[in-house]
């Protein structure tokens, strides 16, 4: 990988922790749950986009060579940092004592609604 790559795909790290910052901060403050569902809905999205980008990349990557430079710079670089599992793990604890059924509703659906989005984006990639 060149220095170029590597400083966009910093850069675009840094806009997705932004993003994430933003976004999940606009979630929080206009839901009424007592769990912050900000990190919730910005990994669900993150997935969908990743997922998205990994069907376009298995779509286009034979015929046009930038798809994975372009997957270096959104994928790993916007989206690594976009997205947060360790908060979403720190939140899933914070859940689990609270409750274990409320743990294990918010862990699980995030988990599974993710993964779910993340094979639909994939699959819209490819048309």
């Amino acid at each position: 990988m060149n220095a170029g790559i590597f400083i966009a795909a910093m850069a675009a790290g840094g806009l997705g922790a932004l993003c994430r910052y933003w976004v999940g901060g606009a979630i929080n403050s206009h839901t009424h749950f007592k769990s912050k569902m900000g990190t919730f809905w910005v990994n669900v999205s993150a997935c969908f986009l990743d997922g998205l980008l990994a069907g376009f990349a298995a779509h286009f990557l034979a015929v046009w060579t930038g798809m994975k430079i372009l997957k270096y710079i959104v994928g790993t670089g916007f989206l690594g940092g976009y997205s947060t599992f360790s908060t979403a793990s720190v939140e899933s604890f914070q859940n689990f004592e609270k409750g274990l059924f409320r743990g294990f509703a918010f862990t699980s659906s995030m988990f599974l609604l993710s993964l779910g989005v993340c094979f639909a984006g994939f699959f819209i990639g490819l048309a």
